[in-house]
């Protein structure tokens, strides 16, 4: 019975060590990937006021979009009673 708890508190050890291992070594490579990785600068030669027209645009037809296709789903899926 000593034997089996002093096995089974071995295996507990070893497996939490190797779990604290590898989510440190997850760690530091996310982190070096997030620096030498990074995105670029953006180039800024665009005015500040053009970026945003244009970025309003493209968000109010991508909420148009899925708008659309929620409508058009709920049309062919009706609920279920």
């Amino acid at each position: 019975m000593q034997q089996q708890l002093l096995d089974a508190l071995m295996i507990m050890t070893t497996g939490m060590l190797s779990v604290v291992v590898f989510l440190s070594l997850l760690l530091l490579v996310m982190g070096l990937l997030r620096r030498f990785a990074a995105e670029p600068p953006h180039d800024s030669a665009l005015p500040q006021a053009v970026a945003t027209a244009s970025t309003t645009s493209t968000d109010a037809q991508r909420i148009a979009a899925i708008t659309a296709a929620v409508h058009a789903y709920r049309r062919d899926h009706p609920p279920h009673q």
